[in-house]
This record gives structure tokens, C-alpha cells and sequence, in this order.
């Protein structure tokens, strides 16, 4: 196979952590290759594909609606050239959202490979059968050529030095490194998200034992959350939100004892790094999402009933996640080695005041 385009414009973290190791792979097989990712995970892909130039990125920012029209059509041009300028025999898109299909159309490839979806004939000359129905990794695997090995892993991204720096400089006056806990408390959807009071004991508990929680994210709903989570807390947690370079975070993960969020980009990530990991999973569906770590444990008080959909549950409350206690998290923490032993024995649900 020779001058292969590789799309995966991809905007949600996760699915491509999840993609990576298949990407690298087709770089790998195929010396003519190019591969279109989304601008603003630059940093995280050329932290995990080190040394690679392959690369043409999606300028999601510049196509945004706040941007002029046209000045989109004028970036949306500029990327449609470029990317026919490589003369593509072959592409790939192996998460075939409406604009990944876009752009295998107008790439000028004769064979065109993604999955089934509505008005595939239009966008794709080859669209391969995808078991869905099991982890996206596997799936990916399907529409790959070729594939990574199993099983199935992320690639965990290398260290930056300006990450390093940048997390020093914020750490400096804070807390020692050695008894981090990251915490990402928001997420992209409400039905993912676990309420603020029980982050907010959480955090208690960990004070408690000796560690030193901190509040991760970017933009306004995870802003709120972490308002909400502070104004139950008479000490406020340290607050790193949009404060943080995605290399500023993966420094960070790497230095952190733990993990705990929600279904969320920053949990894959914090799986990726290595770092021991609570997911807290509601009616999204873990054999899908679940990461790729044996250093994660996924968290679920209960499976949902067959009536309940993502955005409407069955119980109105989404107990699958609401449920799911302080303590609970605590001794899967315990399990994973992040507790400090001393403390164990003196940890107590906290009624917070």
C-alpha cells in the first residue's frame, strides 16, 4: 500500500489515546505515509510518536464557529490542498465522523476505507464490517491496516522538559511531590459526572491520609464543577484547572500516587501515563471506554436497566454512578497502592459541615 493518508481529526482525547498505537502502526508499515490528527492534541502526539514528521494537522480552532467565515473557508481550503498536494493512492479513517469522511472525499484517493455509516458509498469506496459492540480499541483494529499487536495498550507519551518545567514553576510554593493525587472532577456530558459533594469528601479523606488532592480541567463546565466542589470545602483544594499545557498534564500524571474522574479524555490520559487510576463509570458503557491500563479499575455502583438511556435514566438520579461512595473509592485507591499505609486504619466517612 503505498501513499497512505491516515484521518483521525478526532476532538475527544480518549478516542485517540485509544487510536494511537493503531496509527503508529500504519506510520510504521508504510514509509509513504501521512497522518491528520487534531491540532489541539499537537503536544500529546508528538509526545507519543517522538521523532515523527508525518504529520498534517486538523486546525479545529480556526474552523471554529467564533472565527469569520472567511477565514474558515479560507483555513478549510488551505488544509483540502495541502492534504491533496500529498497525493494520497489510499486513505483511512478509522473513526469516521462526518468531517473525517469529508476529507476522504475531496483527498483525490481512489480507495477510500471507513466504516459503515449513513451515506458511506458517498464518502468511502471500501467500508469494512466493525464489531462495535466490544472495547473501541478493538474496533479500530478492524478498519487499521495494519493493526497494533494485542493486546490492546496505549502508547504512553514521553516526557517533556518543558512540561517539567512548567509544573515546577506552578508547584513551587505548593505541595511536596511525593503524595500527589490528580482529581478530574468534570466531564463533556452531565450524566458522566459524579456530584461535587462526594469529590469534595473525597478530597477530605485524602487530607486526611496525608495526600494532597488536586482539581485538573479546561473550560467553563469544568470551572463550575470545581466551584461547586470548593464551596463544600471550608480549605479550598489546590486548583490547577486551565492552568495546565497538555504537556503540563502529562507532567503532572506522571508525578501524581493517583488518579480518580469520571468517563473522561484526562482519565484515559492519567491511564496512559502509568499512573494508578479510579474510573468512575455511570451509564456509559465500560466494555467500550474502559481504560487500557492494569493499573485502572473501573467503578460502577450498578449496571443500568435495559429502559435507561445515557441522557435518561430510568431512576432519574443515575444511581449506576450517584451511588458509588467515598469509601469505596478510597479502598480501590487502597488496592491500587496509593493509600499511605499509616493512615488506613484512621479513615472515616467524613460528614462534611
Amino acid at each position: 500500500m503505498s501513499r497512505l493518508l491516515i484521518l483521525f481529526p478526532c476532538s475527544h482525547m480518549g478516542n485517540l489515546l485509544i487510536a494511537l498505537p493503531h496509527l503508529r502502526a500504519m506510520l510504521a508499515a508504510h514509509p509513504e505515509s501521512l497522518l491528520m490528527v487534531n491540532q489541539r492534541y499537537q503536544t500529546l502526539v508528538e509526545q507519543s510518536l517522538p521523532g515523527e514528521s508525518r504529520l498534517l494537522y486538523y486546525p479545529e480552532q480556526s474552523l471554529s464557529r467564533q472565527v469569520p467565515l472567511f477565514q474558515r473557508v479560507h483555513s478549510y481550503l488551505k488544509l483540502v490542498m495541502t492534504m491533496r498536494r500529498f497525493h494520497s493512492k489510499v486513505v483511512v479513517d478509522i473513526e469516521g465522523e462526518q468531517k473525517s469522511a469529508t476529507l476522504a472525499r475531496l483527498s483525490g484517493a481512489a480507495e477510500r476505507i471507513g466504516p459503515h455509516r449513513r451515506h458511506g458509498q458517498w464518502f468511502y469506496t471500501q467500508q469494512p464490517q466493525v464489531d462495535w459492540s466490544g472495547h473501541r480499541w478493538q474496533a479500530y483494529a478492524s478498519l487499521s491496516r495494519p493493526a497494533a499487536h494485542s493486546p490492546a495498550h496505549y502508547l504512553p507519551p514521553n516526557d517533556s522538559p518543558a512540561g517539567q518545567a512548567e509544573l515546577d514553576s506552578i508547584l513551587s510554593d505548593g505541595p511536596a511531590n511525593d503524595n500527589l493525587v490528580a482529581i478530574h472532577a468534570g466531564a463533556t456530558k452531565t450524566y458522566k459526572i459524579w456530584h461535587a459533594e462526594q469529590f469534595a469528601a473525597l478530597c477530605q479523606q485524602l487530607r486526611r491520609a496525608g495526600l494532597t488532592p488536586l482539581l485538573i480541567g479546561a473550560g467553563q463546565k469544568d470551572r463550575q464543577q470545581i466551584a461547586r466542589i470548593q464551596s463544600f470545602l471550608s480549605d479550598p483544594v489546590m486548583d490547577l484547572c486551565d492552568q495546565l499545557s497538555l504537556a503540563g498534564l502529562v507532567a503532572l500524571l506522571k508525578r501524581s500516587r493517583g488518579f480518580i474522574g469520571n468517563d473522561s479524555g484526562p482519565m484515559h490520559l492519567a491511564a496512559a501515563c502509568g499512573v494508578a487510576t479510579v474510573a468512575l463509570f455511570g451509564p456509559t458503557d465500560d466494555t467500550l471506554w474502559q481504560p487500557l491500563s492494569p493499573h485502572a479499575r473501573v467503578l460502577r455502583w450498578q449496571h443500568c436497566l435495559r429502559n435507561c438511556e445515557r441522557s435518561s435514566c430510568a431512576l432519574d438520579s443515575y444511581p449506576c454512578l450517584q451511588r458509588i461512595t467515598v469509601d469505596r473509592v478510597i479502598r480501590t485507591l487502597d488496592e491500587l497502592g496509593v493509600m499511605p499505609d499509616a493512615h488506613l486504619g484512621a479513615l472515616k466517612t467524613l460528614r462534611i459541615s
